[in-house]
């Protein structure tokens, strides 16, 4: 029955009218500041809805200048891509105009470079990627321009890895147009970039231009994402635009407000992120005034949600508020009824149910704790009774746990892969596993319980191969150890051979756990992998890294003893020819016997190594005279002359070996080892398979060997060379057919270089390349002014038809010079054929398309010149003259050289003999069919300006004919 009466009622009464009271003063104070607040934050807003739109307009030109920057930076990069091309190299060497136009050209349409001017190494300008292009203007303007000292700078200091360099942009005036075009315009950016031949010299540049266009991709892309215009100024005009197509009259701002328009139709931004152009964002002025009024309908609605939801809330913290006190009043009477349940429960031996109110400090508070006190007396009552009996029940299960457990305690350590020994701290045996036995091969009971670490070791018969710390000297093994907190390991060999490796682990009572594993197979790999370091898998010779930690032990040693020891340096004569004539897997079973002889050579004191290729050396130790030094010498080169036999091969080789002998002092290891070298560079130059020692003029001959290389470049370059014309006779009516063209040199100091001192020097430095190129060009430029019957023969190289770079050298020359193609013959030797690569068989055919005329030169000193008949449709052949010069009294030779006319007129080719200095073997050719001779005997090689006799001699033998 409810009391309205009670004190609970009135309490409940009193606090709901003080609430209702107080909740509707809030509400009146509450909407006066909402309103006054939001009458401030309107303004306030309107304003920072104009400035968020500027700072939006400020990024977007910042961005806008990122993207032109970026796109300045892909250019260089793309200048710079183009420069390190190879053919773009090759044509800035031979300063070929029409190559690095073709070239030039379709990369600078690719780029999307406006134009791009080749200089040379003195910033001349020798180059354009269109023909259009006028580079005796362009070359004249070019030193007066702001850039030009950058390019000097550029040419001048860079290097391969830190090249130098240039991007700019600039305006019309300052950078000048370097090829005429469609994309011409205000601003442009000029780009510079050093180019550097083979050799790491810097040839000349690419000088590139590109106009920043009136759209640019980029900028119209960023505008179309942002959606906002752009417009691009220079000089009070727009030079570029993306999303904007007004005139400069529309981007004009109002003086009154600055981020205005004049005409008061765009918000705008601008800046010069880029000097010398400046960058102005737009958005249309109906942007901010929608902004600025969507903000104000937003505070609108806002504040008139936030007064209902305030009025909501209020409603609901007074409903709250009434049940709270509800609540509290009926504290004081619930918790005594609660207790009184609880009194029923103990009564009916029910004691987990919770007394409330223990934690009161008035009258309700002592009877809960007096009802607890008595709930627990009785509770622990009857639970000491359970208890009892639970303990005993626990007890029986844990016994029956421990005997499963050491079951399988027995079981997992008698199957572990690693054997095990457990010691108490006083070194005793605690338990160890059967794998232990077995690992070690003792017997089943040698090992038990109880035994010290002294007694096991005392059964071992290992022997100790490795050890991490120090053993006592009347211990082997680190099982005995007793003493010590860290851990330790031991490598031993059993009886067998195999490799066990044993960890000692200290445990925390002073005892310690000894884990062993058999590590053979893994110690073998280790083994392996360390051999493979310091030893050649081909030979199983030792390496360069073995040689010279070797040669640096033997100096240590030499310092302390004394005493004299050599180096010999060994290079294989002739393995390149059986490399490539009889395939790698032949070659590299020649070296393994090679390897083979040396070992059995040597002595045990002396070590033989391969240094890479066909490449070896030996070093003798301590003492060792001259005397034995050169007989061992004597002895390689003699037993390396011997024949091979590899593969049903009699293969014959020599071998050059150079000598450097070290007498005590301060000499590093790298300086004996290059002299060993020069000695070896000398005894190949002394006609090979033979030994020098090395002599100080030595290093002084390959000092001059280098100047000449350098002189040669510079005499590629400076016009030094001179082409001389060998005359080719027609046997069957004695006219001149043709002049071979030979290339001569003439040094300023000395003299006359034989073509056999420079020629190999140019293939060995791929110099060979821009001379062959030169020679080409010259001789279809002489060539064209003779008779039109008359050819002209070119020797060619196997470099110069590598690379698919020949084509277009060869069309330049014979466009350049108005030759006719049938009157040039091009002369390849063998050697051409025998590295058997596409590259050479398609320039080949490439020339024959054109009409070219292509003769195998030296035929018959190669190894397979039949089959390369049958590989290329060969116009000439042409016989050697050690061929021809031993017809005079060598029967084979006439049969040989007969045999070689017969086959060359069943293949329908023409024959040239070489060589003919006597008018006996001029009349042998004849009689036994040779088409045409050249020698001595019928004209020496002479300079153009002696050929006028013969050339005139023609001319008229021409006109005679037609009249």
């Amino acid at each position: 029955m409810i009391r309205h009466s009670s004190l609970f009622w009135h309490f409940t009464y009193g606090a709901v009218f003080t609430a209702l009271c107080a909740f509707a003063g809030l509400i009146g104070l509450v909407a006066y500041q909402l309103e006054d607040s939001m009458t401030r934050q309107q303004g306030e807003l309107l304003n920072l809805s104009q400035t968020r739109l500027l700072e939006m307009l400020t990024a977007d030109v910042k961005l806008a200048g990122k993207r032109l920057e970026f796109l300045f930076e892909d250019r260089v990069r793309r200048v710079s891509a183009i420069a390190a091309d190879p053919n773009i190299v090759k044509a800035i060497e031979s300063r070929n105009n029409v190559a690095m136009s073709e070239l030039l050209g379709p990369f600078a349409e690719l780029d999307d470079i406006d134009g791009i001017v080749v200089l040379d190494d003195k910033a001349r300008v020798i180059g354009a990627s269109s023909y259009d292009s006028d580079l005796v203007s362009l070359g004249q303007k070019l030193p007066s321009l702001v850039f030009f000292d950058e390019i000097e700078r550029s040419l001048a200091d860079s290097l391969p890895g830190e090249s130098l360099t240039y991007s700019g942009v600039l305006p019309k005036e300052k950078s000048q147009v370097f090829v005429p075009g469609k994309n011409v315009n205000a601003v442009s950016q000029v780009m510079f970039v050093p180019v550097y031949d083979d050799f790491g010299y810097v040839i000349g540049g690419l000088l590139a231009q590109r106009w920043l266009r009136e759209t640019e991709p980029m900028l119209t892309n960023l505008t179309e994402i942002n959606a906002f215009g752009l417009a691009v100024v220079y000089d009070g005009d727009i030079i570029s635009r993306a999303s904007f197509d007004g005139r400069i009259s529309d981007i004009e701002r109002s003086p009154e407000n600055l981020n205005i328009t004049s005409n008061g139709s765009n918000v705008i931004k601008c800046g010069i992120p880029i000097s010398p152009i400046s960058i102005c964002a737009l958005l249309p002025i109906e942007q901010l005034t929608e902004t600025q009024n969507e903000l104000t309908r937003i505070g609108t609605e806002e504040e008139a949600k936030l007064l209902k939801r305030l009025f909501l809330f209020g409603l609901l913290a007074l409903v709250a508020f009434a049940a709270v006190a509800f609540l509290i009043s009926r504290q004081i009477t619930r918790p005594l009824t609660k207790i009184t349940r609880v009194l029923s429960g103990i009564a009916a031996g029910d004691f987990e149910n919770q007394v409330v109110g223990t934690e009161r400090l008035d009258e309700v508070g002592d009877i809960a704790r007096s009802v607890v006190s008595l709930q627990r007396s009785v509770k622990e009552r009857d639970a000491l009774r359970v208890r009892v009996h639970e303990k005993n029940s626990i007890l029986r299960s844990q016994e029956a746990k421990l005997r499963e457990q050491n079951v399988l305690f027995d079981a997992a350590l008698n199957n572990m892969s690693h054997g095990l020994c457990m010691f108490d701290s006083k070194g005793k045996l605690i338990v160890s596993n059967q794998r232990y036995v077995e690992l070690f091969e003792l017997d089943e009971d040698t090992v038990k319980p109880g035994m010290t670490a002294a007694e096991i070791a005392d059964v071992l018969d290992v022997e100790l191969v490795e050890t991490e710390a120090p053993v006592p000297s009347t211990l082997s093994f680190s099982l005995v150890r007793t003493k010590g907190a860290t851990q330790s390991t031991e490598m031993v060999k059993i009886r067998s051979g195999r490799i066990v490796l044993t960890t000692r682990q200290p445990l925390c009572d002073g005892g310690w756990v000894a884990i062993s594993e058999d590590i053979t197979e893994r110690q073998e790999a280790r083994d392996r992998l360390a051999f493979l370091a310091r030893h050649d898998m081909l030979t199983q010779l030792p390496n360069r890294i073995e040689f010279k930690d070797q040669l640096e032990a033997l100096l240590n040693r030499q310092q302390v003893q004394g005493g004299e020891f050599g180096i010999l340096c060994l290079d294989l004569d002739e393995f390149k020819t059986v490399n490539d004539s009889l395939g790698h897997p032949i070659g590299d079973e020649l070296l393994r016997q090679v390897a083979e002889r040396l070992r059995e050579l040597i002595s045990e004191r002396e070590l033989v190594v391969r240094l890479g290729g066909d490449e070896f050396a030996i070093l003798t130790n301590l003492p060792a005279d001259l005397y034995a030094i050169d007989e061992l010498a004597q002895s390689v080169i003699w037993e390396l002359s011997k024949p091979f036999q590899v593969a049903d091969h009699d293969i014959v080789i020599g071998v050059s070996v150079g000598i450097s002998v070290s007498k005590g002092g301060v000499v590093e290891a790298d300086e004996l080892f290059k002299q060993a070298d020069l000695a070896l560079y000398q005894a190949k130059e002394d006609g090979r398979n033979t030994h020098r020692f090395f002599e100080a003029e030595m290093g002084t001959a390959v000092n001059e060997r280098r100047e000449l290389i350098t002189d040669l470049r510079y005499a590629i370059t400076n016009g030094e060379l001179e082409l001389y014309f060998q005359p080719q006779y027609s046997l069957a009516n004695h006219t001149v057919t043709g002049f071979e063209a030979l290339v001569r040199w003439h040094h300023p100091e000395r003299g006359m270089v034989p073509p056999m001192e420079f020629i190999p020097l140019a293939e060995d430095t791929g110099l060979i390349v821009p001379l062959g190129e030169w020679v080409l060009n010259e001789a279809c430029r002489q060539a064209a002014h003779w008779p039109d019957h008359l050819r002209v023969a070119v020797n060619l190289s196997p470099r110069q038809l590598r690379g698919h770079s020949f084509g277009p050298v060869l069309i330049s020359a014979l466009t350049k010079s108005d030759l006719r193609a049938d009157r040039l013959e091009l002369e390849v030797t063998e050697s051409v054929l025998l590295i058997e690569s596409e590259e050479i068989l398609d320039a080949l055919h490439q020339a024959k398309t054109l009409g070219v005329k292509i003769s195998m030169d030296d035929f018959g000193t190669g190894y397979s010149s039949l089959s390369y008949l049958r590989r290329f449709p060969f116009d000439k052949i042409k016989i050697d003259q050690s061929f021809v010069r031993s017809m005079a009294y060598s029967d084979e030779s006439v049969s040989i050289v007969k045999a070689v006319i017969d086959l060359a007129k069943n293949l329908d080719m023409t024959t040239t003999a070489e060589g003919v200095e006597t008018e006996l073997l001029l009349e042998m050719l004849k009689d036994i069919g040779c088409t045409d001779a050249q020698g001595y005997f019928l004209g020496h090689p002479m300079p153009v300006s002696e050929l006028d006799e013969l050339l005139f001699e023609c001319r008229a033998a021409i006109s005679t004919a037609a009249q």
